[in-house]
């Protein structure tokens, strides 16, 4: 098999840390260095002084001695705890530091006022260095930290939200008549055998029929009958019989069925009054 050139590897985008229990780390930390006998161990910060912990760790760390008899690498694990403080405290301050910016920038600071602040020479430096600092919020894991990233991202919640006005644009336009269906619902619910996700979605649609105000709880309304709609008809066929008992329900899931069939579906008002 031909080995890949160092140029031809696929690198491999780090992992974000996320949240840890930094006092426990500091805890174990503090251990480590009362094993190692750190000569400023009456020195030591309080564990809430995360980055004063870390400080003194790091200015003893090459005074700790490994304790007879213990299996445990006192230098090796309190290094690892450091960088793993050390990584937290990072992705913290990229956190804090963006925010910093969003608030400067909302309150009318303009990019190249941020250079020194970022350690940058020009105000497109400040703007690139932001974009990074959001794409790593925002970046799923096995992204990259790039402008493009938070690009992306911001893509994807636009496209979600035009989506989203798109359906309950469509949506809204069946309400008036998926409030008539589900007051009949609920007028005939005694004519429903219905167990599971129908008898939920039955419940769903007379607990709330009544109370839809804005445009987005009407819109899912229509779900909500579309819901139990297909889980009545999956009850029915897995028990090989209808789940009404009475002519009026089976009027009404006629009704409701035709209404999940088609965008606005043709039903005598007669029928609905």
């Amino acid at each position: 098999m031909m080995k890949k050139t160092p140029g031809q590897r696929k690198k491999r985008p780090p992992v974000r840390l996320g949240s840890v229990d930094t006092q426990a780390l500091v805890d174990r930390l503090r251990e480590l260095h009362t094993l190692g006998e750190d000569p400023q161990m009456e020195r030591f910060p309080a564990s809430e002084e995360l980055f004063l912990v870390l400080l003194h760790t790091g200015r003893t760390a090459d005074f700790l001695v490994q304790p007879a008899n213990n299996p445990v690498n006192v230098r090796a694990e309190a290094a690892l705890l450091r960088a793993k403080l050390w990584q937290y405290i990072r992705e913290v301050a990229d956190t804090h530091q963006l925010r910093a910016i969003e608030d400067g920038r909302n309150a009318g600071v303009p990019w190249d006022h941020f250079k020194e602040s970022l350690c940058v020479t020009s105000k497109q430096g400040a703007y690139q260095k932001a974009r990074r600092l959001k794409a790593e919020q925002l970046r799923e894991a096995g992204e990259w930290r790039t402008p493009e990233v938070a690009r992306a991202h911001e893509q994807r919640v636009a496209a979600d939200e035009r989506a989203e006005r798109t359906r309950v644009s469509e949506q809204i336009q069946r309400w008036p008549l998926a409030e008539r269906i589900g007051h009949m619902l609920v007028e005939h619910r005694a004519g429903f055998a219905v167990q599971g996700m129908s008898q939920y979605w039955l419940e769903e649609i007379a607990d709330t029929v009544d109370d839809r105000t804005t445009a987005t709880e009407q819109a899912n309304f229509t779900g909500f009958i579309e819901s139990f709609v297909r889980n009545a008809h999956q009850l029915a066929r897995e028990h090989g019989q209808s789940i009404t008992t009475t002519d009026e329900a089976r009027h009404v899931l006629e009704l409701a069925t035709e209404f999940t069939s088609q965008q606005l579906p043709v039903v005598p008002r007669s029928q609905l009054s």
